[in-house]
């Protein structure tokens, strides 16, 4: 019963964090069943949107405040951006996709603090980011799980 519990425990922690390449497998490999699977990790995501959310809400109220003021103090150049590739994949969903691309992103190829950052970053509604990326986890969460009833 105890080892279940921590099991349970780590699946649940790992999917508010890294979630179709992390937790989902891991509950598979686990011997989860497809509903604990599902559950599980849905409510793991559910939980790590809605604290990445508000975090990620605080991290850039703080980060305009200190921007302003260092921008009232100084009025130097700004250094020059560099592109990744990453960083023209994340324009590309943001421009082409908005919110539902972004969100739908998040799970699969982002992790979600950061699908999250960036979702908070680029959209104000935070109502629709945060049913967006409920759809989005159940979807994956359901897809990659169904895995395991078709082997």
């Amino acid at each position: 019963m105890e080892q279940e519990i921590w099991e349970i425990a780590s699946v649940f922690l790992m999917s508010t964090v890294k979630f179709v390449f992390g937790a989902v497998p891991m509950a598979l490999a686990m011997g989860f069943s497809f509903f604990e699977t599902v559950v599980v990790t849905s409510l793991g995501g559910f939980t790590g949107v809605l604290f990445f959310v508000f975090l990620s809400d605080t991290i850039l109220k703080k980060y305009n405040e200190q921007k302003k003021k260092k921008t009232n103090q100084l009025e130097s150049t700004k250094p020059k951006k560099k592109f990744t590739r990453k960083n023209r994949l994340i324009v590309f969903i943001k421009r082409r996709f908005g919110v539902i691309g972004i969100s739908v992103a998040t799970p699969f190829l982002l992790s979600i603090p950061l699908g999250c950052f960036l979702a908070v970053r680029y959209f104000k509604n935070r109502q629709q980011i945060i049913a967006y990326m409920f759809a989005s986890i159940l979807f994956w969460s359901f897809s990659i799980a169904s895995i395991k009833l078709f082997f």
